[in-house]
């Protein structure tokens, strides 16, 4: 076990667990540890890519999104805070994602 893995099983705070989870998930090898990063991640999906978005760690957030579901609700949420940051890669990706998943109901292209 990793030292890294020691303090996510020992620390108290939230965003320390948070911190330590959003770098280790795309990093880690070991498979339990990879299930057990992934799992607390899924369960702090928003507060998870909400600190993505902040850092403009697009790679993370690709890899985040690959084994959570998004409501289209929390869709929104992260649109608007990537505009809000100015964070056109990952707004781009949110977008397509959107289009992708739940299209664009308000809004008619007819000619």
């Amino acid at each position: 076990m990793d030292s890294c893995e020691k303090e996510f099983e020992s620390a108290s705070q939230e965003a320390r667990r948070l911190a330590i989870a959003l770098k280790r998930f795309t990093e880690v090898q070991d498979p339990v540890w990879k299930e057990k990063y992934q799992h607390y991640l899924s369960l702090r999906f928003r507060p998870a890519i909400s600190e993505l978005i902040r850092q403009g760690d697009f790679f993370r957030i690709q890899k985040l999104c690959q084994f959570v579901s998004i409501t289209e609700a929390a869709l929104d949420t992260f649109i608007e805070e990537a505009v809000r940051l100015h964070r056109e890669e990952i707004l781009s990706f949110f977008l397509e994602f959107q289009k992708d998943h739940f299209g664009f109901h308000d809004h008619d292209f007819t000619l």
